[in-house]
């Protein structure tokens, strides 16, 4: 497969590839407004927890809303401390909630194992692996791009 075939102009092929690459430059400008936007919510929502807790205040209503302070946490485990997060799991009783397969990780250790073995990109990746039967997956053809010139 090339990816140098010139189409013709007013082929349906490529009238259907040039509307998509409108379509993805309208896509990039409102990506970018949205972020802009979300700086700015930023900004102010951290004055506005300011303000919520320096008044001591455990909600307000405004703009049709009710407000409130939550407080976020985030949880990570290094890679250090795995045997020790895993034994904790199971010594509480846990394992079975905590512990799951990173399926990100899967497939792209399947990945790489399926392309060192020279396979066709259709076939499933993890086919003639210890995997095989054990995973699902799901292969679809997509529409990739490169943007050249």
């Amino acid at each position: 497969m090339s990816f140098a075939i010139p189409t013709e102009q007013d082929s349906t092929l490529s009238t259907a590839l040039e509307k998509i690459s409108l379509i993805d430059r309208e896509i990039d400008v409102a990506e970018l407004a949205v972020k802009e936007l979300k700086k700015k919510r930023d900004v102010l929502a951290n004055i506005a927890v300011e303000e919520m807790t320096a008044g001591r205040l455990d909600g307000v209503r405004v703009a049709g809303r009710s407000w409130r302070v939550e407080w976020d946490h985030s949880v990570s485990a290094t890679a250090d401390n795995k045997d020790a997060v895993l034994a904790a799991a199971r010594a509480a009783g846990m394992e079975a909630q905590l512990i799951g397969v990173n399926t990100s990780q899967l497939k792209s250790v399947l990945k790489e194992m399926h392309k060192a073995a020279g396979k066709d990109a259709r076939e499933p990746w993890a086919e003639g692996t210890a995997f095989a039967g054990l995973v699902s997956e799901f292969v679809r053809p997509v529409l990739r791009h490169v943007t050249v010139g």
